[in-house]
């Protein structure tokens, strides 16, 4: 079990749960609505030994009731440390978990049984039955100083658990955070499900997404992230999944009538074409040449002009990190590779990127826009040689028919990003990065580097 006082070990899922009042003669039970609103006693359990029996009663209860989980009281010393009682209440719960195959929480129950005798004191009641039902009051209590708790605990939604999401998405989870990840697969809701991940399966593209039945249930969002990646290999286009799919998200809030989350928006840098190896920032007029980057700045402009809106843009130069080297694939086999050497390659590792996502979430009044590189372009030449003499592969060749404009040719200067966001990166420099990157990459791939 973990301790109650961290926000991890308070989250269930969403649904009617079951407080639970412990002790060695008596079980009080109060239960509380699917939307957690209202707690109220229940019963209690007059226990004999009987194991077979008690794990029946619960059982029952969990059928009849449609719980989701329990959260069983700890009866700790005044001063917050572990108790005679505690110890047998946590191998109470660690059976209830077994014996349901329910999750099981800690509430710390300190002062419950004094405040439930102050509450049924004066109604007339003989002291035999305040005696019988301050245990079931004494659950509801548990249940909720539980449900004014789970209250507090952040919610946050990544659109889109892949390379970036999933990192964020377990950022947010291990601060505490109650994170929901969206898949278009059921196997890989499975995996999101193991790493703590609440999934949601479903497919931005389609006619209805359900987004205002998952806003609706979860309660009302910190944080979303928009994070979709495009699948080349779907019938879906461009525009159908960054500005259509992205509508449809930006109405599901305003429809659930929720308090408005703060939306975080993955963008590239992309947006810009070819600046003849001059810097960009965020005051650079856009001026895309290829579909994808169109297809951003439409999705930039419908979220800045949205009631859901404005939200923040991050711009991100090329994301690289474990599993992600750009054209580390091409290097080894010995293709030529179809860049212009003596441009520039802007790139931020992908969990400063992770780590800049949840700084924009957590800013109290970001910019509606910021690029994001770490800052220090290198020439594709070095980049390649370098990962080159790394990996083991023979020396680049280059493409002899490249446009010089492949691939965008400028340098992005993140220096908004710096000051206002305070993130202090983890891996400043892309080459000094390499070759801690090529030991931890198992099976290496080969990946083109979005700008």
């Amino acid at each position: 079990m973990m301790p109650p006082g961290s926000n991890a070990a308070r989250i269930l899922p969403r649904g009617r749960v079951a407080g639970i009042d412990y002790g060695r003669r008596r079980i009080g039970v109060a239960v509380c609505d699917a939307e957690r609103i209202i707690a109220s006693p229940l019963c209690i359990r007059e226990t004999s030994g009987d194991h077979a029996a008690d794990a029946a009663f619960f059982q029952s209860l969990s059928h009849d009731e449609s719980l989701v989980g329990f959260v069983v009281g700890l009866p700790l010393h005044a001063d917050g440390t572990q108790s005679g009682m505690s110890r047998e209440a946590e191998r109470f719960a660690t059976w209830l978990k077994r014996v349901t195959g329910l999750p099981v929480v800690l509430q710390d129950e300190r002062y419950t049984s004094h405040e439930a005798d102050g509450m049924l004191a004066g109604i007339g009641l003989s002291r035999q039955q305040k005696k019988s039902r301050s245990d079931a009051v004494a659950a509801q209590l548990v249940l909720r100083g539980w449900m004014e708790a789970v209250t507090a605990i952040p919610v946050q939604v990544v659109v889109g658990c892949g390379y970036l999401g999933e990192r964020v998405a377990l950022r947010w989870k291990a601060r505490g955070d109650r994170v929901v990840g969206t898949t278009r697969s059921a196997v890989r809701a499975e995996s999101l499900a193991a790493t703590g991940i609440e999934p949601f399966v479903v497919d931005v593209t389609a006619t209805d997404p359900r987004w205002d039945q998952l806003f609706a249930t979860m309660g009302a969002p910190t944080t979303v992230l928009w994070a979709v990646g495009f699948d080349r290999s779907g019938q879906a286009s461009y525009e159908d999944v960054h500005v259509e799919g992205l509508l449809k998200l930006l109405n599901g809030i305003t429809q659930a009538g929720a308090a408005r989350p703060r939306i975080v928006l993955a963008s590239s840098t992309g947006v810009w074409d070819d600046h003849q190896g001059g810097t960009v920032n965020e005051e650079t007029p856009t001026d895309p040449n290829r579909e994808a980057g169109r297809v951003l700045v439409e999705a930039e402009r419908l979220l800045r002009a949205h009631p859901a809106g404005p939200g923040v843009t991050l711009r991100f130069a090329g994301l690289y990190g474990p599993g992600r080297l750009p054209r580390l694939a091409d290097l080894r086999a010995g293709h030529p590779l179809a860049v212009d050497p003596d441009t520039w390659l802007n790139m931020i590792h992908i969990d400063d990127a992770a780590a800049i996502v949840v700084a924009a979430g957590d800013a109290a009044g970001p910019s509606p826009l910021y690029v994001v590189a770490d800052g220090r372009p290198v020439r594709r030449r070095d980049w390649y040689e370098r990962l080159a003499t790394l990996a083991g592969a023979p020396p680049p060749t280059w493409g002899s028919a490249v446009p010089r404009s492949r691939g965008g040719d400028k340098r992005v200067d993140p220096s908004r990003m710096v000051h206002e966001l305070g993130v202090s990166l983890e891996h400043p420099d892309a080459l000094a990065a390499l070759p801690a990157l090529l030991k931890v990459c198992d099976r290496p791939q080969g990946h083109r580097v979005s700008e």
